[in-house]
């Protein structure tokens, strides 16, 4: 058989059992456009959490972490189950924590600890020293009736109908949720059709979702990522999955491309076409011409934003770059337990720059400042002093420009600012390594936010540039990115629908002339029959 002939089959057997996903891809992408999947934003979670009251607090940081043993932190959350971790000894002192932040919980001032091994944290409370081990349907409503308070909903406490401790369901797949499984689910029964769901690690709501979002993300996200649950919450599954339909549905838009190249005739006579396709086949080789590029390029990143074969590496810094203006690991002896900070601080995570002691705070409007352990005074690194540091970040390489950005640029920025998931300003450093390495740096808090190698800024363009078309001046044109965007998705669908259609009826045509053959081939058979 011939390549052309095989090209043509693959084309007509994939495309008959595609175009149908196509469809739905491209549909449910509209959806997405402008419904995001559930999350528990940082201004929702803020906004429904107590400002920081420690009038009550009597246990010094270092005090919480020698409460806690080895043993306290032996689960590790994954979104099919719970993992349980081996420890030298379950007796033994915990030693560094990776992190420790100081929040209201259960309207207690309390100690949320991670662990350096992965593992689920723990809570301390700072005013008696007790140890959350397992939040209670009874304290988790509470939590939940606070929340919706805090947060201006109007909610009645004797409606709010607990749901269950459930590990997984389709709102609450997202892996950032695994620290805080199982989850305490509950229903608010208030006209937007709440529903909360609390950790059983913390005791601190973690996700919330409405009616109408779950509605619209159904036709969605759920479509649009394949997350079903039964699929989603093993992620190996889901990640073959999608790569495999990703992966073939790349093959089947290239060898719709060439065919619709082959079969153009550049050489027809006068009078003839140039195409050898009449009625519905002609409208499906012209919508391939003018969408058929797109849809692979949407398809193709698509395969893109599962990162195949860990092309795109971390953005997150590594251990050696943070302390590079950390100073020094977490040193929780350094800390001291602060009288109190401003009115509206709501949490406060234990922080070091240059070697010394902050409390990093952040406030009910999201805006995070360092106030120092010792003296208790607002503190604000110096853009030149993060400069400085910044050249130690790779000591083989030179540090070619530094600058303050104080709007996003094509490669640092967020489609939702108001969220304030990515702060500005921000300081940009760029090197002459061979990975062309940028930094961006947070003045207000003297951390890394965000590093940048040409890898990753040549994915971005192939993933986000491709599949969303986040280019920085078509997106703040808006409605015009909303017009291309749709426009393209709708030529796609046409190309798509067309495409099933024409399956269709080629398999209709096949099965209709294999008939007429066998009966055919049986009229010969009696015919020969009868002669004899």
């Amino acid at each position: 058989m011939s390549f052309k002939r095989q090209l043509y089959l693959f084309h007509r057997w994939a495309g008959i059992a595609l175009c149908l996903l196509f469809v739905l891809w491209f549909v449910s992408g509209f959806f997405m456009m402008y419904v995001g999947f559930p999350e528990l934003t940082q201004r929702e979670r803020l906004a429904g959490s107590m400002p920081l009251d420690l009038t009550t607090a009597r246990l010094q940081p270092a005090e919480a972490v020698a409460r806690l043993r080895q043993g306290d932190f032996v689960t590790r959350g994954r979104q099919s189950r719970i993992e349980t971790l081996d420890v030298s000894d379950p007796a033994a002192p915990i030693g560094t924590p990776s992190s420790m932040r100081l929040a209201m919980i259960l309207r207690r001032p309390a100690y949320v600890v991670h662990p350096d091994n992965g593992a689920q944290p723990r809570v301390v409370f700072a005013d008696d020293g007790t140890v959350l081990r397992e939040v209670s349907e009874e304290q988790a409503r509470a939590a939940v009736i606070d929340f919706a308070g805090r947060s201006g909903w109007r909610v009645d406490p004797a409606g709010i109908e607990y749901e269950g401790t459930i590990h997984v369901d389709q709102w609450s797949v997202s892996a950032a949720l695994d620290e805080h499984r199982p989850l305490l689910r509950f229903a608010l029964n208030d006209d937007a059709g709440t529903v909360l769901y609390v950790s059983s690690r913390t005791g601190e709501v973690v996700r919330d979702t409405q009616r109408l979002e779950r509605v619209l993300n159904s036709f969605g996200a759920v479509i649009h990522w394949i997350y079903p649950t039964i699929i989603r919450k093993h992620q190996l599954l889901w990640e073959w999955i999608v790569n495999l339909l990703s992966g073939v549905g790349v093959l089947l838009a290239i060898s719709g491309l060439w065919i619709g190249w082959l079969r153009w005739n550049p050489r027809a006579r006068p009078g003839k076409p140039r195409v050898p396709y009449r009625g519905l086949m002609r409208w499906h080789y012209f919508s391939g011409i003018a969408f058929g590029v797109v849809t692979l390029t949407w398809i193709f990143s698509g395969l893109m934003s599962m990162n195949p074969l860990k092309l795109n590496p971390s953005q997150r810094p590594d251990t050696a770059e943070s302390l590079v203006f950390a100073g020094k690991s977490l040193t929780p002896t350094e800390f001291e337990l602060p009288v109190g900070f401003a009115a509206d601080a709501i949490e406060a995570v234990l922080h070091h720059y240059a070697g010394q002691a902050f409390y990093r705070v952040t406030d009910r409007t999201g805006s995070t400042y360092l106030v120092s352990a010792n003296d208790r005074a607002v503190r604000r690194p110096s853009v030149k002093s993060m400069i400085e540091r910044a050249t130690a970040l790779l000591p083989d390489a030179h540090l070619i420009s530094s600058e303050i950005l104080t709007e996003y640029d094509d490669y640092y920025y967020s489609r939702r600012p108001e969220r304030r998931a990515k702060p500005l300003p921000v300081v940009r450093v760029r090197f002459d390594d061979p990975d062309h390495t940028w930094f961006y740096l947070n003045p207000a808090t003297g951390e890394i936010v965000e590093r940048s190698t040409r890898t990753n800024r040549i994915y971005r363009w192939l993933y986000n540039g491709l599949h969303s078309f986040d280019f920085w001046w078509l997106w703040q044109r808006r409605p015009l990115w909303d017009i291309v965007v749709i426009t393209l998705s709708l030529g796609g669908t046409v190309l798509s629908i067309i495409g099933i259609v024409v399956g269709w009826r080629r398999l209709r045509f096949r099965a209709t002339r294999r008939a007429a053959l066998a009966g055919r081939n049986r009229e010969r058979a009696v015919s020969s029959v009868t002669k004899a």
